[in-house]
């Protein structure tokens, strides 16, 4: 039983290191998108099709630990100068 736990979560541990650089790509793609220059996101997202809408929700959300990381380290490595005070 213990060991099961183990392979567990040996898969989980690996299945979102895996992913993390899957994502990074995925959002810095979505930032160089040209539809999306020069609008809110909400306004970007209500243009799409729903089909294109659903599986950038489902992307999103799947891996949401992933996710939240990739999104982490993207913010971090294109931080602007300016700080906010």
């Amino acid at each position: 039983m213990n060991s099961e736990w183990w392979i567990v979560g040996s898969v989980l541990v690996a299945g979102f290191l895996f992913m993390i650089p899957v994502q990074y790509r995925y959002i810095a793609a979505l930032k160089n998108d040209p539809r999306r220059r020069g609008v809110d996101q909400e306004t970007y997202y209500n243009k799409m099709s729903f089909q294109e809408e659903q599986l950038h929700y489902n992307t999103q959300i799947m891996f949401l630990p992933s996710t939240m990381v990739a999104s982490w380290i993207y913010n971090w490595r294109h931080k602007s100068g300016k700080k906010v005070k």
